[in-house]
Parts: C-alpha cells; sequence; structure tokens
C-alpha cells in the first residue's frame, strides 16, 4: 500500500467543526500551541466568531490549520507509512508540519503571517463579499470562448485548475460579481465562494514577495515525508524548495489536475484528506478511480479509518 495524505484549503470551515477537537484531551498540544500563537485560548476566541466571520480570510486560516493539525495529531500514531503529501491552497503550508518540516507553533505563526500578508496585498474587509468563484460543468466550445474573453476583459487570473472542465477564478469583489452576473445563465453551476481574497493571483504578488522573506527567516527544514508543489506538481524534499514552492503559490496558478495525475503516477492507491470536508477525495476518485480516496470524516471513528486501510491493503 502507497498512501498519500491530503490537507485540504479554505472555505470548508463551519461553525461546529472545531467542537471536537477543541474537547479531545489528545489534541491539547496543538491547542496550546495556537493559544500562544493567537494571544488567548483558541476556545475561546473560536467561540466569540460569529457566522460571517469565521469567513473572513485571516480567522478561516487559522480555523482550517487547527482543524488539520488536531485531526493529524489523532491519527498519525494509527497510520503506516506515509509515501506523499500534497495541500490545497492554504493545504499545502499544513503539509509541511504534517511532513515534519516545521514545528506546531512555527506553522500557526505562519499560517498568521501568510493570512495577514494576503489581507494586506488584497485590501480584504468584511464587506468584499467573496474574491473566487467556482466554475463547474462541461459547457459549449461557444460558452467556453466567452468564459476566456469574461476572465481578459474582467481582470481575472485562474487561480486553481481543479480537472477537465472545473476551475477557481479569482478577482476583485466587484469583477467576480460581475462575471457571476453575466455567465450565471450560460453556467448555472457557478458557485461564488466565501473567501474574501483573490488568492493564487496576480493580485497578491506583493504578499508571494514577503512571504518568502519570512520563510527565509523560518526554521522550515527539509520535509521527512516527499511533498508535492502545487505550482508545477513537482517533489519538494528539501529546504531551499519549500520556501519557494509556499512563496509562489500565494500568486500563481495551483495545478491540482497535475497533483492529482502525480498521486497515480507515484503510485498511491490510498488517500486519507484531513478535511473538514471531503470535496478533495471526491475529485481524486473520481479523476482516478483506482485510488481509494476518503475523508476523514467519512468514517465514524478513527478505528473505522484504521480498518478500512487494514482491509483495502488485505
Amino acid at each position: 500500500m502507497r498512501l498519500a495524505i491530503v490537507c485540504s484549503g479554505q472555505a470548508g470551515q463551519h461553525r461546529g467543526m472545531l467542537d471536537e477537537l477543541l474537547a479531545a484531551p489528545e489534541c491539547e498540544c496543538i491547542r496550546q500551541a495556537a493559544s500562544d500563537v493567537l494571544g488567548q485560548d483558541i476556545a475561546l476566541w473560536w467561540d466569540g466568531l460569529d457566522d460571517k466571520n469565521i469567513f473572513l480570510n485571516a480567522n478561516a486560516q487559522f480555523a482550517i490549520a487547527f482543524y488539520q493539525m488536531a485531526t493529524w495529531s489523532r491519527i498519525a500514531p494509527l497510520l503506516p507509512g506515509i509515501s506523499l503529501i500534497v495541500g490545497y491552497s492554504l493545504g499545502e503550508l499544513i503539509g509541511y508540519h504534517v511532513a515534519g518540516a516545521l514545528s506546531a507553533p512555527e506553522t500557526f505563526r505562519l499560517v498568521r503571517e501568510r493570512a495577514r500578508l494576503m489581507d494586506e496585498a488584497a485590501g480584504s474587509s468584511p464587506d468584499a463579499g467573496g474574491c473566487m468563484v467556482l466554475w463547474r460543468g462541461r459547457v459549449s466550445p461557444a460558452t467556453l470562448a466567452i468564459h476566456d474573453r469574461a476572465i481578459a476583459e474582467y481582470g481575472l487570473d485562474v487561480a486553481i485548475k481543479r480537472t477537465a472542465g472545473e476551475q477557481v477564478l479569482a478577482g476583485t469583489s466587484a469583477s467576480i460579481a460581475r462575471f457571476v452576473t453575466d455567465l450565471q445563465a450560460l453556467n448555472p453551476h457557478l458557485l461564488r465562494l466565501p473567501v474574501t481574497i483573490p488568492a493564487h493571483s496576480h493580485y497578491l504578488a506583493m504578499a508571494s514577495g514577503s512571504f518568502r522573506e519570512i520563510l527565509n527567516s523560518s526554521p522550515i527544514c527539509a520535509p521527512r515525508i516527499t511533498v508535492l508543489g502545487t505550482v508545477d506538481a513537482m517533489p519538494v524534499r528539501s529546504r531551499e524548495a519549500a520556501i519557494s514552492a509556499l512563496a509562489r503559490q500565494i500568486a500563481t496558478t495551483i495545478r491540482w489536475d497535475e497533483c492529482m495525475d502525480a498521486l497515480a503516477e507515484s503510485g498511491i492507491d490510498k488517500v486519507i484528506e484531513l478535511g473538514p470536508g471531503n470535496d478533495l477525495a471526491k475529485l481524486i476518485g473520481a479523476e482516478h478511480p483506482h485510488i481509494a480516496a476518503h475523508a476523514v470524516e467519512d468514517f465514524g471513528n478513527y478505528r473505522a479509518l484504521v480498518d478500512w486501510l487494514n482491509r483495502s491493503s488485505a
């Protein structure tokens, strides 16, 4: 069996997602690390956010990071060897914690710095209205031509190439709103995402450069487990390559389609997505049906996850 861990990105958060992890005794070290970086107990911080504020970039990134790192701390002792790690958007940074290249405190600190720089570069605000949209479904060549012209006219970037016919677009809130209004009739599957910054686009070039400087001064080291860089789906095995990959992806298109192909080409036959949600596991399973992919939350408990791994490797 060759097992890969997938770390999710932003936009999967919901009000109750941290409750169990905040109460779990085995997550205490992660909780303490997060609280130290926040300057207050993370449970009190989370409880103080209303249903709107949990989607603000800095809050969302920190909450997703805690969810994945706490989940990893619970399942890591139960798993066999990991062959590969890949992260989607913010998940790429979390992947280096999973790979042993960053401690929990340093990962949380970098998550906060990354979010701060992205907010500053984008001028993010609570009223941004969403700066990314998911384009889904296959469309006619004529509609695709309109799609391409609108992207150029409205100043959008393809932020993430997910699979054939599916991509995430990024731009200003106003340009995304205009794009959705003008193309909704042609593609009713358009989904505006609750993300307040245009991630993985040229709008965040300043943040990319600044984050590179912060990474250069950080203690990030070579990962113990190979990580895929999502800009080019190339394996990352050194400190220098990790810094370059994490800095570039802030302002460059993520090639998730190529990452899924790389998983298959590497002989991966099992994938566990840390969550929240199971969007990436479903995407991998649909694109490469021979890979058995599940999210942690697909299982009623962690014992069931281990039983699935044991059954599927027998």
